[in-house]
């Protein structure tokens, strides 16, 4: 995969499909602690290393890759949301039922994934998702 036109038109179809591969193989090998949340990290930090990162961060199907969730995108959202509630209520209320129900990436499964993707979504409206990443709290 090196070129945008290898990523389906359903780009978070196209994604979950990809990491439902990766967790499932993991669990066929008997991978131990292996969850869905470490299969998203692997798919969005080699999609971006990819895409992102090279030649193809402005096409239309790049734009709309996931970014990496991680413990530091987590602070940085909750600060910037905590900060920015008025102007992002709903965004926030998603963020906060999804953290509420884990906030550990690690041990994310597939519908805690799919909920903070949601609201991530939804506070980057036109605007490449990866953009979320300069949230991230260092």
């Amino acid at each position: 995969m090196s070129e945008p036109a290898h990523i389906g038109p359903d780009v978070d179809a196209w994604l979950l499909g990809y990491m439902r591969n990766i967790a499932d193989e993991a669990k066929r090998r008997g991978v131990d602690g292996f969850s869905f949340g470490h299969a998203q990290k692997i798919v969005n930090i080699y999609l971006k290393s990819i895409f992102v990162c090279g030649e193809h961060y402005r096409h239309p199907l790049v734009v709309q890759l996931h970014p990496p969730l991680d413990r530091q995108l987590f602070l940085g959202l909750k600060t910037h949301l905590r900060k920015n509630k008025a102007a992002y209520p709903a965004v926030a209320a998603a963020f906060t039922k999804a953290q509420k129900v884990n906030s550990s990436w690690t041990s994310f499964t597939e519908a805690d994934y799919i909920s903070h993707i949601a609201a991530i979504q939804a506070l980057m409206v036109g605007r490449p998702l990866y953009e979320a990443e300069e949230h991230w709290s260092l």
